[in-house]
């Protein structure tokens, strides 16, 4: 089923693109070339089919992305964080020890971290 949908998004978007690139703009000509009587649509005629086939195919296009992040998401036991958290857990603990030669490190008193003296 997902691939299915996989599938139709890539056309919807690939139809989606061409009946954007088709549309007339506001400016194009002045509306000198609308044609005549000739034609079998008017320019105001096929502008109003092609705003609704992009209306259409935009609704499908977002229908068709929910479906397909709904799906994804069902598909998923946990998140990131839980699966780390679980294998953080099952993997061994390992004892830090102190490398040979090397010194640990005092803990700083408060007093002398902010420079105040104590009296």
């Amino acid at each position: 089923m997902l691939q299915v949908l996989l599938i139709v998004q890539v056309l919807v978007a690939a139809a989606l693109i061409g009946i954007i690139l088709i549309q007339r703009s506001e400016t194009d000509g002045f509306g000198l070339g609308s044609g005549g009587g000739s034609n079998f649509m008017s320019g105001r005629a096929s502008a109003s089919l092609l705003t609704r086939t992009t209306a259409i195919l935009a609704a499908l296009f977002i229908i068709n992305s929910l479906v397909l992040s709904t799906m994804a998401a069902r598909g998923h036991k946990s998140s990131i964080v839980d699966s780390v958290v679980e294998q953080e857990a099952i993997a061994p603990k390992v004892p830090q020890v102190p490398v040979a030669g090397e010194e640990t490190k005092k803990a700083v008193e408060p007093a002398q971290k902010t420079g105040k003296k104590q009296q």
